[in-house]
């Protein structure tokens, strides 16, 4: 091949490649049902895309834990939330107890135990009112709070009732 014709299709394959990533670069959120992103107001925020594909605020990371800022927490959460939704357990929120510690969890049934750790929080915290105001403030979607059978504080939340095209976002 002539070095010119090489340096014209090597010219123009570099061209259209650089047009297609421009039109429509990726977006990583696109793909996920669970995601962390920034808030209009700036917040490291753990958002779910329902079946109509609207944004809905989960979790807002405000506070640093440790080495942990509200970015770290927000990525690393929004990922276990997608994987374990991947998975098919991300049925039901719950709360557990993990190594000592009060934890947010996943469970695959009503009533079911914790299958999967989404996050730990601070042993002076309650995991049932971190549950509540989840739900109360960031979780969004409407529907009854499910508690156990035992009418103990154990409290699930019905995750597929959040994707389905019946929950409503409420604006503030």
């Amino acid at each position: 091949m002539k070095p010119q014709l090489f340096l014209q299709v090597l010219t123009a394959g570099t061209i259209v490649l650089s047009s297609i990533a421009t039109i429509s670069p990726p977006s990583f959120a696109q793909n996920k049902t669970y995601f962390c992103e920034k808030s209009d107001d700036g917040v490291w925020t753990t958002y779910a895309k329902n079946y109509n594909n609207k944004k809905i605020p989960v979790i807002r990371w405000i506070t640093t834990l440790g080495n942990y800022t509200p970015k770290v927490r927000c990525q690393d959460v929004s990922s276990r939330f997608q994987d374990t939704y991947e998975k098919g357990i991300l049925n039901y929120l719950t709360s557990g107890i993990s190594s000592g510690q009060p934890v947010i969890c996943a469970a695959s049934q009503y009533g079911g135990r914790c299958s999967q750790l989404l996050f730990t929080l601070k042993s002076h915290r309650d995991a049932s009112s971190v549950l509540q105001n989840l739900v109360e403030i960031g979780y969004r979607a409407r529907g009854p709070l499910l508690q156990s059978e035992d009418a103990s504080s154990q409290i699930y939340i019905d995750m597929n009732l959040l994707l389905s095209e019946k929950a409503t976002q409420v604006e503030n």
